[in-house]
């Protein structure tokens, strides 16, 4: 073989080998728990958010309150991520962890009802002349998640999605109101 055509041989098997080894380390980096402290802020955005929601799901003591627009069930495909994140939900109930849900009134009407109502999951609908439009999850009254994302297959897994994590009590409770406050007159 001529020395130019191996030493091509050589740099295009090294530019290969980088390249799956700058993909693995990119996976790996990615794969790390979404760590937020005491007054920090994370952000989430697109398939992050389902592994930091679930983190801070299975990691709840006291409480999980949610308002939330739009949430599926998907009884064909019982390993999506949505049904994982309820299934957690379930899992939180089991463990005497407060998990609510205030969601939008069309949903009235769907399978996640039952599945939610059967895990031991509080749920209340809102009124017909009001839309709850909210993306928000508080966790043991000191954890907010607010933003983009619904819980369903193309805001989890596909959709870019944008959303915060703040771990700030003094915020945590103002949602707090704000939660209470939509479940009394729901």
């Amino acid at each position: 073989m001529p020395r130019a055509k191996k030493r091509f041989t050589v740099v295009v098997f090294i530019f290969i080998i980088g390249l799956f080894l700058g993909m693995f380390i990119t996976y790996t980096l990615s794969q790390k728990p979404v760590d937020v402290r005491e007054n920090q802020v994370a952000l989430l955005t697109d398939r992050d958010y389902f592994r930091g929601v679930q983190n801070l799901i299975s990691e709840a003591k006291s409480s999980i309150h949610m308002v939330m627009f739009d949430i599926k069930y998907y009884p064909d495909y019982p390993e999506s991520l949505v049904n994982s994140l309820l299934a957690d939900l379930g899992d939180a109930a089991s463990r005497g962890v407060d998990v609510r849900i205030i969601t939008d009134e069309y949903l009235t009407e769907k399978p996640v009802v039952s599945i939610l109502e059967e895990n031991g999951i509080g749920i209340k609908f809102d009124s017909k002349e009001i839309t709850t439009h909210s993306k928000l999850i508080i966790i043991d009254s000191k954890i907010v998640i607010v933003g983009s994302t619904n819980w369903g297959y193309h805001s989890i897994e596909k959709n870019h999605e944008a959303n915060v994590i703040i771990y700030s009590v003094p915020l945590a409770r103002q949602f707090e109101g704000y939660f209470e406050s939509i479940w009394v007159e729901s």
